[in-house]
């Protein structure tokens, strides 16, 4: 839930506590039962909303705000449910609202930052979770999720020291050293992230994100079969995680198992489309729609390598013509289409993908391989 950080796109939770509500009470005077008040709407919501009832919580707490237009908590836990629901502009709004109200309230500002988070707003987030850890200095949450700000923004060495204020007051959550891991990764420390992961299994070993950054870390180095087994053991725990299928592949595909790599990318697909039409609207007027995000052309495009590698140019050319779609500016899917056109005996194809690639690249060395081919395509 929104209270407790970002959720799975990444496993950044931020816990907050709330308070449970079991029924409604009915108060009655002089034999006359009175009409709910403002806290009855606002606590029959948060039972709602930690059932994962969104909209009957939403219904609850707007009710509660009408009859009690200040109330700074119903104003925050309706934003909690419409960072759920994926209205990011109305949670801010909401948190916004109960600061207002409640200037001094570290959670609004910790899940306010969240939500700036989930837009790729940074400095809005860093801001918002050092405001958190102003009012509230012990916040472990705030302190992880600007980790995660700093992390995502570039900044690796104030990630780590936020990760390791939050070890020190929190010495054994493992959603913490799998984090710093993460903030070790892209920093380039295989060493330490390794160390992290393995710590965060120790702590947890059903922590499934952190055997797929394992073998993500195990990739890198390029040992595949080590990373082939830390993402089975991903699979097994969460069987929905079409990132450990989709890298499984490309560790398959190292090795030169294509028909398993190529396997392992349909099911990543699969999953991804998946994923995009559970969070759609599924009203009468619902039409499927796949809005792939930029990183998944990556999976079309090595699935496409694989089909090259077994002699299927034509399934190829399909797979790298989806990652163009996708990602416009993938020069190395319109390289790789182009040797797939040539190796077909297309050559006005091929020369055209290589006259993208010299537009698209500003890699010297892919330069002048496209180059090479196009002087010997011309010369044919």
């Amino acid at each position: 839930m929104c209270q407790d950080g970002l959720r799975q796109r990444l496993v950044y939770l931020a816990g907050v506590v709330v308070t449970f509500y079991c029924g409604i009470v009915a108060c009655e005077t002089s034999g006359f039962q009175q009409p709910p008040d403002a806290v009855t709407f606002y606590n029959r919501g948060k039972t709602y909303y930690q059932k994962g009832d969104y909209e009957n919580a939403l219904v609850d707490f707007n009710l509660a705000i009408k009859l009690k237009p200040d109330f700074a908590n119903a104003y925050l836990s309706r934003g909690n449910a419409y960072c759920d629901q994926g209205e990011y502009d109305r949670a801010i709004a909401d948190y916004t609202q109960a600061l207002l109200l409640q200037p001094y309230e570290a959670t609004s500002h910790n899940n306010r930052g969240n939500v700036y988070l989930i837009k790729n707003d940074f400095g809005h987030a860093i801001a918002d979770f050092t405001q958190a850890l102003a009012l509230q200095p012990n916040l472990v949450a705030a302190y992880c999720n600007r980790g995660v700000a700093h992390t995502q923004r570039g900044d690796y060495e104030q990630a780590i020291l936020d990760f390791n204020q939050a070890i020190k007051l929190k010495p054994n959550d493992p959603a913490t050293f799998y984090k710093r891991g993460k903030a070790y990764y892209s920093q380039g420390n295989s060493v330490r992230a390794l160390v992290d992961y393995n710590y965060a299994i120790k702590l947890n070993p059903n922590f499934a994100e952190a055997y797929f950054s394992r073998g993500m870390t195990h990739l890198k180095k390029n040992d595949f079969e080590l990373a082939i087994v830390d993402f089975n053991r991903a699979i097994k725990l969460k069987s929905d995680l079409a990132e450990a299928y989709a890298n499984r592949g490309v560790a398959y595909a190292q090795l030169e198992r294509y028909s398993r790599a190529i396997s392992d990318y349909d099911r990543a697909i699969q999953l991804k489309r998946e994923r995009v039409f559970s969070r759609q609207n599924r009203g009468a007027d619902f039409i499927p729609t796949i809005r792939l995000k930029p990183e998944d052309a990556d999976i079309y495009y090595n699935r496409g390598r694989a089909y090259h590698a077994l002699g299927k140019f034509d399934r190829a050319i399909a797979d790298y013509t989806q990652a163009i779609n996708i990602k416009a500016t993938h020069v190395n899917a319109y390289y790789i289409r182009a040797t797939a056109y040539r190796d077909k005996g297309e050559p006005g194809r091929a020369i055209f993908d290589f006259m993208k690639v010299l537009e698209l690249t500003r890699d010297p060395m892919l330069s002048d391989k496209a180059k090479q081919h196009l002087q010997a395509l011309r010369g044919n």
